[in-house]
């Protein structure tokens, strides 16, 4: 699809300038148009002045998908989008919405980047769903967050300079899919925020600036994804940072997040790896023999047959 392809089928823009709504009203992030006889979503812009509003028309298009920008209580422009979600403005009045199109068939499109005056800056389709976005507080940058589909598209954070109107790059986050993008002033650097208020910067390439930071941030949570991601690091090896992981397995043994039989199994699991790589076969084998009572299916039975005819020779 072409550049503004998105806009043309059956999709409408229409200019507001200039007429005053004094009833608009807001209750935390919903909003009340009766001018236009609309209630949907909103989110402001960080100075306050501009307003992003919209109402997804829903996967069965009961209703008609909609957005309105407003400049104060004034209506700049509106427009039809089958599925707007995730509405963003900048200070400068530039706005961006996800349209999740159709969830079952694995599509989106970034969709919106206009500025106030209803003139389109760009559109990028995906053979993915839609997760969320960002926007910088100039309006100059733009992040999209893919979720997981069989595609190229999937699971990657795509980001965009509105000025020049191009994809720059796109990436998998190591650190996960972040709640919120904040963006360097000289458009270098993007930190990813994430739900438990820890922030990680990286470069517009991908290039993970704090990637020991997150290592060491897991470590001290207890996160079994980062165990097992430093585990596969040391290739095998015996190494003194395991001497680090399993007091990190036991924090993640003994927390709420991991009280399942299957979560226990893969701790217990990397425990004996722990053990395993450090020659200390004994304990290894009773790790893996709990993982196995828990999980019949944790994938150390080969493992373990092979440790228990090395103990009884």
């Amino acid at each position: 699809m072409g550049l503004f392809g998105w806009i043309s089928k059956g999709k409408t823009i229409s200019a507001a300038c200039d007429i005053e709504d004094d009833n608009v009203g807001f209750a935390s992030d919903i909003i009340r148009i009766p001018s236009r006889d609309f209630f949907g979503h909103s989110r402001k812009s960080p100075n306050g002045r501009y307003t992003i509003a919209w109402l997804d028309g829903g996967p069965d298009q009961a209703r008609r998908g909609r957005w309105i920008i407003l400049d104060g209580g004034k209506v700049k422009a509106e427009g039809v989008l089958p599925r707007p979600n995730d509405g963003k403005v900048a200070d400068n009045g530039t706005f961006i919405l996800n349209d999740w199109r159709s969830i079952e068939n694995l599509s989106g499109t970034f969709a919106g980047l206009l500025r106030a005056t209803a003139r389109p800056l760009f559109a990028r389709s995906f053979k993915a769903n839609l997760f969320n976005n960002g926007l910088s507080a100039d309006g100059r940058w733009a992040v999209c967050q893919t979720a997981n589909a069989p595609h190229e598209d999937g699971g990657r954070l795509f980001i965009f300079d509105l000025h020049t109107m191009t994809e720059i790059g796109a990436f998998q986050p190591e650190s996960g899919w972040a709640s919120d993008y904040r963006f360097s002033p000289d458009g270098q650097t993007i930190l990813l925020g994430y739900q438990d208020g820890r922030r990680f910067a990286y470069k517009m390439d991908g290039t993970f600036l704090d990637r020991s930071t997150w290592l060491a941030s897991g470590l001290r949570n207890g996160e079994l994804f980062i165990i097992e991601r430093i585990l596969s690091e040391v290739d095998g090896k015996p190494s003194p940072l395991i001497e680090l992981l399993l007091p990190a397995i036991d924090l993640a043994l003994a927390s709420d997040r991991y009280r399942d039989p299957r979560s226990q199994a893969r701790g217990h699991r990397l425990r004996g790896a722990c053990f395993d790589r450090n020659g200390d076969l004994a304990e290894a084998a009773a790790s893996y023999e709990r993982a196995l009572a828990l999980d019949s299916k944790v994938g150390v039975k080969r493992r373990l047959d092979q440790i228990r005819r090395s103990l009884a020779r």
